[in-house]
């Protein structure tokens, strides 16, 4: 009985195989279809390797809040009592809230939430905007701003501009040149100029002059605000016509504004310039920047969101410093070696040109006249061209700055990037390389080695649009992640291909070892991939920040297993199923295998030769006539009642078939021979080289080789004695193990602990603070003397610092112009 009970279970097994075998026999038998698959995949996969953003770390999200308000003028316990408790009160019942911090300093109070990891930002800030709108603050204090942390608030590239010139005319280029020409770019957000001086129009004012006319200065702010306008006043249509009006009462110079009417006293009319002093002056200032010791502008440049950042840094500095084929053609300007247009030959040039007027003139009438008028119109097309040319290779900021200004980068994060995303690269194309090079040293086998050789390329890029899909950007976690993924992609190939030369050596035919060889293991190699993938995934949930950052490396490795196993299952066995068998046949060389005349039984199919002497054997011929028979006994077959009507139908199909036949049959004549002889020579000549090639390696590694036969034997031999003698002294091996152990946990305590190891970029910041109140021309000072000392260290290339600090919404609270940073 439980034999019965018992049947249905390898009934469902066989079935789920045959399935399975059913899917590999369909791989094997279409090759080319396969082919076509995994060609589109890699098309798709590099495209979408094209469109991954380039990062250093992935997108960290912190859920934190921070609610900052100003009350200017205000005591560090007079902003505690009257905004900070008030909002940690009305901020406490927020939901998803963690813990709450809060600030308080003079004029400036700051209130920072934490939530959980999982909540959504987005509804908190809602909900935290609400509870301040409902608050009731003093009189004098700001609206509350919400603030959240954003790594791309930071700049991806600073550039600083110095010179000897005023630094007010430095501010005014930085600004209305280079700022400009920045914004442009697509992907830049913003561009801030910081430093240098502004120029401001500042009035000061006689009291005892004003407390003679009565005036206040209140009445003086009024009629500046209502002397200096530029409003908009609507739009005034006349007939079709429509005209935008303004009202334009600027001020253009300091005369017109000194000559202001502020009032009447009585006959007097009471000017600016009579209760007051009007002069230009420059702002006061909440930042300084200096670059190498001498004071400069700095001009950050913001991307935007979901901008590739080395993209836009790579297009911002080509713009400001030009492309290197930019720099070589001003270069050979300024050598010689390169002439702009209109300078090289302009003697000759007016000569040419008043020959030919004088010319034209007399032969205006005739045809060479008219040949010589397309002549110089091509002429003239020609020097525009380069006069174009020349304006486009010499547009960039760098080439067309005053006399003594200069830039120079301070800070590029894309140029880490960049050197750690090769480095990564580079590090898996060499583990990729010798992953290869050990696969041939132990299979022997070239083609077996070039199959896996191909796996790991096809792997790559096709995890590469699953990447796309979920939003990844390369980074060195997810890079890293592939890294990884390249040592282990290998496995399932490896195992594949080797059950399939297994079945070969067992006698099965080419096409029937690829199919029972992928059958007998095609599930433990999916087992094996999920297991490996089921290990991995789970860190795609982990919460904080070691989620945000390992998330890319997890998702990484499970697409490239999972491209792997594809790779493994279904292009490994249509290639093993090849076996080169058709280049074989081209070359004349008999097929081995004691299962080849099975297979062609099975399934046979003619050579690529083969099809190639057929077609160049004027094959439309036969074609052509078996088209005619068709026709015609299908004309035949029809009723007698309907021959009558279908005899044109016919007749147009006879004209065409035939005029098929012929352009046929002279393509065939024209080109059969050529045909034949580029392809049987280009497939020689391929595997020709494909043979020295292998022949030329083989002969390179030889000595390799035959010293590693030699230790691997020597392993072999020894192995055996090595474990008996374990075997023998099982407490003895059991001790050494367990010590081992105890040594490994002993020094994992000792092992230093942090998040992610430490990168060098190349730089260090030094923040300087001295105590509150000081001033920003003190704080300069100091940093000046600082910077002298770093100057006088051999290994520092270059500095730059920034002092003060200008008050704006995401600047800290603890900053100011006590403070600076040395980069």
């Amino acid at each position: 009985m439980s034999g019965e009970h018992d049947t249905p279970e390898p009934a469902t097994e066989a079935s789920a195989l045959e399935r399975l075998s059913a899917l590999w026999t369909l791989t094997v038998d279409r090759p080319v279809a396969t082919l076509m698959i995994v060609v589109a995949v890699s098309v798709f996969g590099y495209l979408s390797y094209g469109q991954l953003s380039l990062a250093l770390m992935p997108e960290l999200s912190y859920p934190t809040l921070t609610v900052r308000t100003d009350y200017e003028g205000a005591a560090p316990e007079e902003v505690e009592e009257e905004i900070t408790k008030p909002l940690e009160e009305i901020l406490r019942t927020v939901e998803g809230l963690v813990a709450i911090e809060s600030t308080s300093r003079a004029g400036l109070s700051d209130v920072v939430l934490q939530f959980h990891w999982d909540s959504d930002m987005d509804f908190a800030s809602q909900r935290v905007r609400e509870r301040t709108d409902l608050m009731a603050l003093p009189e004098g204090a700001e609206k509350p701003l919400l603030l959240r942390y954003d790594p791309t608030l930071d700049p991806i590239l600073r550039i600083g501009l110095h010179s000897e010139a005023n630094l007010s005319e430095l501010r005014l280029f930085g600004e209305e040149e280079i700022a400009r020409a920045l914004e442009k770019i697509k992907g830049v957000a913003m561009v801030r100029v910081r430093g240098g001086r502004e120029d401001i129009v500042r009035i000061d004012l006689d009291q005892r002059r004003m407390s003679q006319l009565d005036l206040s200065i209140a009445e003086i702010e009024q009629r500046l605000a209502a002397e200096n306008v530029n409003l908009a006043g609507g739009r005034l249509r006349q007939g079709e016509v429509e005209y935008l009006v303004r009202t334009v009462n600027e001020f253009r110079d300091l005369d017109e504004l000194r000559k202001m009417v502020v009032a009447r006293r009585g006959d007097q009319i009471v000017r600016l310039d009579q209760i007051g002093r009007v002069y230009f002056d420059y702002q006061d200032r909440e930042v300084l920047t200096h670059i190498n010791g001498g004071e400069s502008v700095e001009i950050a440049i913001f991307k935007e969101a979901d901008a590739n950042l080395v993209r836009v840094a790579t297009d911002a500095r080509e713009a400001i410093f030009g492309t290197e084929a930019q720099r070589a053609y001003v270069k050979g300007l300024e050598d010689g070696t390169i002439k702009p247009p209109g300078v090289e030959g302009d003697e000759d040039t007016k000569a040419e040109e008043e020959g030919d007027q004088a010319k034209g003139e007399k032969g205006k009438k005739g045809k060479k006249g008219a040949g010589r008028d397309k002549g110089a119109m091509a002429e003239k097309m020609k020097r525009q061209a380069e006069i174009r040319n020349h304006e486009q290779m010499t547009g960039f900021l760098d080439n067309n700055l005053p006399k003594g200004f200069k830039l120079d980068v301070l800070s590029d994060q894309s140029t880490f990037i960049e050197r750690s995303i090769d480095e990564v690269t580079s590090t898996a194309l060499l583990g990729a390389l010798f992953a290869v090079l050990i696969l041939y040293v132990f299979l022997r086998s070239p083609f077996s080695t070039l199959i896996i050789a191909l796996a790991i390329p096809l792997s790559v890029v096709f995890t590469f649009a699953p990447m796309r899909i979920m939003g990844l950007t390369l980074n060195i976690m997810s890079l890293g992640g592939l890294a990884l993924g390249v040592g282990m992609l290998v496995d399932n190939s490896i195992v594949v291909l080797e059950s399939i030369f297994r079945c070969r050596e067992e006698g099965d035919g080419i096409r029937a070892s690829a199919i029972r060889g992928t059958q007998e293991v095609g599930s433990a190699v999916i087992a094996s991939t999920l297991t490996t993938t089921a290990v991995f995934f789970p860190i795609v949930f982990v919460e904080g920040v070691a989620g945000q950052l390992f998330g890319d490396l997890a998702l990484t490795v499970v697409f490239s297993l999972l491209a792997s196993l594809i790779v493994a299952l279904f292009v490994v066995p249509m290639l093993a199923s090849r076996d080169l068998s058709m280049l074989r046949s081209v070359t004349g060389a008999p097929p081995t295998g004691e299962g080849d005349a099975e297979d062609a039984e099975e399934a046979p199919r003619p050579t690529l030769g083969a099809r190639v002497r057929d077609w160049a054997r004027l094959r439309s011929v036969p074609q052509g006539v078996a088209e005619f028979k068709r026709l015609a006994a299908w004309w035949r077959r029809a009723p007698t009642a309907r021959r009558v009507v279908l005899a044109p139908v016919v007749v147009l199909g006879w004209i065409y078939l035939l005029a098929k036949l012929l352009v046929l049959l002279v393509l065939e004549l024209a080109l059969a021979k050529l045909v034949y002889a580029l392809l049987f020579g280009a497939m020689l000549l391929v595997v020709g080289a494909a043979g020295l090639a292998l022949k030329a390696l083989h002969l390179l590694i030889t000595p390799a080789l035959w010293v590693f036969d030699r230790g691997f034997d020597g392993l072999q031999r020894a192995y055996p004695k090595v474990l008996r003698t374990a075997l023998g002294q099982r407490f003895l091996v059991l001790l050494c193990a367990g010590a081992l152990f105890a040594g490994a946990l002993w020094q994992t305590n000792r092992l230093g602990m942090e998040l992610i190891p430490e990168l060098h970029q190349g730089e260090f910041k030094i923040g300087l603070r001295l105590p509150i109140g000081t001033n920003l021309d003190e704080t300069a000072e100091a940093v000046t003397r600082l910077e002298r000392q770093l100057s006088e260290l051999p290994d520092v290339a270059g500095h730059s610092s920034v002092v003060g600090a200008e008050k704006t919404a995401t600047t800290e609270g603890d900053r100011g112009e006590h403070s600076a940073i040395i980069t």
